[in-house]
């Protein structure tokens, strides 16, 4: 009963912070992708460093690359937020001031920075005299594209569809766990992955998505997430899910591969970064695809409209 209340007291707690930075301003969400981002890294590193040939210089080290991560997340955040108003009072100055901004290119930070970084740590291998250098450069890119990625497409998604719908991808992950645990409780008998994850079950996945889908099949009347139809909210609540679940797997993988326990212990009774988070770094790039797929099916209804004239 003690670990129950630990469990809740500290879920609650980390919930209510989360869901304050998404929906105060974009700054806090700013400081919430910060930790996430750096508390991630640093405790993939800290479980990894056993398979991964330990050193004290700066640049074969855990710092380079998350000092690398970082920088790429400053620039992405940059270059997604909406530009400030010209600080210029000239009107010609003002124009060129405002034209430049209009020219950021949020893709930027993921077509050109993140595979820059990414060979960065080939060149620093190259003058390592490491004697596993290709280990050490997957191990490292891993951590790029399962966390700083999904941190990246996160902050993408913020600005263009706003704090709620990241609450919304939230709450249908928190949502399907809850759900597909009780379902799995009550009714569980065929093992989901048990050579990975012995607990989990079909019948807790099949009953955690439908109850999940009929939940967001209501989401459109909330004022905040009227941007996409009921159709569209039970796909993208559906996508996520399914990418969620094979989050949560790999990341048991992970762990099983490292023989730890936990990620970290961040939150007292849930673990640490990587525990709480896994399914959202693996879900973020299908639900930022599925928003690309619906911008495209838009485009083209308007076309036939516009040809059926």
């Amino acid at each position: 009963m003690k670990t129950f209340f630990i469990r809740l007291s500290s879920g609650l707690v980390v919930a209510a912070m989360a869901i304050t930075a998404m929906l105060y301003n974009q700054y806090s969400f700013f400081v919430f992708l910060s930790i996430v981002l750096l508390g991630s890294l640093y405790e993939y590193f800290n479980i990894t460093q056993l398979k991964r040939e330990v050193t004290t210089g700066f640049f074969q080290g855990k710092w380079f690359v998350m000092v690398l991560s970082y920088l790429a997340f400053i620039k992405a955040f940059i270059l997604a937020s909406p530009p400030s108003s010209s600080p210029i009072g000239n009107n010609l100055l003002r124009i060129l001031f405002d034209g430049l901004m209009s020219l950021r290119d949020s893709s930027l930070t993921l077509n050109v920075t993140i595979p820059i970084f990414v060979f960065l740590l080939f060149i620093v291998e190259l003058y390592s005299k490491s004697e596993k250098p290709f280990e050490n450069i997957g191990w490292k890119t891993v951590a790029i594209f399962w966390i700083v990625v999904p941190v990246i497409l996160t902050t993408n998604i913020y600005f263009q569809q706003g704090g709620f719908f990241i609450l919304a991808m939230f709450m249908s992950i928190w949502m399907y766990d809850s759900f597909a645990y009780i379902c799995g409780s009550l009714l569980g008998k065929h093992k989901l992955f048990e050579r990975i994850s012995p607990k989990k079950t079909v019948e807790g996945m099949v009953g955690g998505m439908l109850i999940t889908m009929l939940v967001y099949s209501f989401a459109n009347k909330i004022p905040q997430l009227q941007m996409f139809s009921r159709v569209e909210w039970m796909v993208l609540a559906l996508v996520t899910m399914v990418a969620a679940t094979f989050g949560d797997l790999v990341e048991s993988l992970l762990k099983r591969s490292l023989n730890v326990k936990d990620s970290g212990q961040i939150m007292p009774g849930h673990g640490g970064f990587l525990d709480r988070l896994d399914s959202f770094y693996v879900a973020v790039p299908f639900v930022a695809m599925t928003l690309w797929m619906f911008t495209q099916i838009r485009n083209l209804i308007l076309v036939f409209e516009y040809l059926s004239q």
